[in-house]
């Protein structure tokens, strides 16, 4: 039995370990780059460059995936903006401000009004990465209809 905390073997092809990566999940030019250099100290511009040339990695393509998935999972514009960063991906910040626009931020906090009880519902809707502008603005117009 291998002791668990062995560190695994090393791959002996850096293309072949891309690949491998890619094929189980997309990653980000900046994660696959942390990824390959855990066992490799050369190469990886090289393999990163081919990738992208095959169209098997592409950061615009990523980013769109991860904003819709985001968006659909009904997080706010500010968490989206911070997984974006998080995984390299900062200059497709004006993307995701033409994809999610004021009016779906504006869905998405609704469909959270009757899931929290009111005194708690902005905290709960800034956890979630809205905005405080429009978090604030929905609460006002929900206030402004119950009356």
């Amino acid at each position: 039995m291998k002791n668990s905390l062995q560190r695994k073997k090393k791959p002996s092809s850096i293309l072949n370990y891309a690949l491998n990566l890619l094929s189980r999940k997309d990653y980000s030019e900046y994660e696959l780059r942390g990824k390959l250099s855990t066992y490799f100290d050369s190469g990886i511009e090289e393999v990163i460059f081919k990738l992208k040339e095959r169209g098997l990695l592409s950061d615009e393509r990523y980013a769109l995936r991860l904003i819709d998935r985001y968006i659909k999972k009904k997080y706010g514009f500010l968490k989206i903006k911070v997984e974006l960063e998080k995984r390299g991906l900062r200059e497709f910040n004006d993307i995701l401000s033409n994809l999610y626009t004021d009016d779906l931020e504006k869905e998405n906090i609704k469909y959270f009004l009757h899931k929290k009880p009111k005194e708690k519902l902005y905290a709960y809707l800034i956890q979630k990465g809205f905005r405080p502008h429009i978090v604030q603005e929905v609460l006002a117009e929900k206030n402004n209809l119950g009356r």
